[in-house]
């Protein structure tokens, strides 16, 4: 906007203060997603949080269960897995499960988190992935399923409010009054997109990777078999990694990563 240097304008920050934030619908999503990646970096020093969307009421197939029991249940289970990866910060937002919407109410739940811990970069859902469909002439045996609506719905509140909002002095007005200023995020990473750019080597964290989605025991019986099921699609995701990048990694997490802005100093490096 050509006002950025009029009286009583405000500055963008583009200043990191957490390395990143992982967005997912459900308790358990971003366990999914980037348990292992958010594991690595931890262990690296870096600052990661997660946050949740909805309050994970659905997640069950008793339907005399109380919300809040299983809502509290899934939270404590999530608080479990983080403490595994070394996640310490954490948010849950406990929108309705099964309802998420884009409007104003998520969106601005979304910009005040990112504004508050600055990611440089934003994990989240890919909204354009409606289906995960094998073709069934190549695999006739096998089922392709459709993509739960609140990750869609989750994908496409954080990409509205990443653009505009969370850079604009102008949205959300009372955020300024809570010194939440706004923010430009680096980088985005999408998980489960059809569009694949980007590998992780997770070797070292796979298997806390295994312990964590295990902690979330209202998911999962004590007999299943998850921790095999996760290395061996991480190790199915670093074959494809060696077969499209040329990378050599024994078991690998991915993602479409989209470039939102080039700190300065780093193009003048290039």
């Amino acid at each position: 906007m050509g006002d950025r240097n009029a009286e009583g304008a405000l500055q963008v920050v583009t200043t990191p203060e957490y390395e990143a934030m992982v967005i997912g619908a459900h308790p358990d999503d971003d366990d999914f997603a980037a348990g292992a990646t958010s594991a690595l970096w931890a262990r690296q020093g870096k600052k990661v949080v997660w946050v949740v969307m909805t309050d994970g009421t659905e997640g069950s197939e008793v339907p005399s269960l109380s919300n809040t029991e299983l809502m509290l249940a899934r939270e404590h289970e999530q608080r479990l897995a983080c403490e595994t990866y070394g996640v310490k910060d954490i948010e849950f937002l406990r929108f309705p499960d099964g309802h998420l919407t884009n409007n104003e109410e998520t969106r601005r739940a979304v910009v005040r988190l990112i504004r508050k811990y600055r990611p440089r970069l934003v994990f989240t859902h890919d909204p354009s992935q409606y289906l995960f469909a094998p073709d069934p002439d190549e695999q006739p045996n096998e089922t392709g399923h459709i993509n739960n609506p609140d990750h869609r719905a989750t994908g496409s509140i954080v990409l509205d409010a990443l653009f505009p909002a969370i850079g604009n002095p102008r949205a959300y007005r009372e955020l300024l009054a809570e010194g939440l200023m706004p923010y430009k995020v680096h980088e985005l990473y999408l998980f489960y997109s059809s569009q694949i750019n980007t590998y992780i080597d997770v070797s070292e964290t796979i298997d806390i990777k295994g312990k964590g989605l295990l902690c979330h025991a209202t998911q999962f019986g004590p007999d299943t078999k998850l921790a095999e099921m996760v290395r061996e699609r991480a190790a199915k995701v670093a074959q494809e990694a060696k077969e499209k990048k040329g990378l050599d990694m024994q078991f690998a997490e991915a993602f479409r990563r989209v470039k939102l802005y080039i700190p300065p100093e780093t193009q003048a490096e290039k």
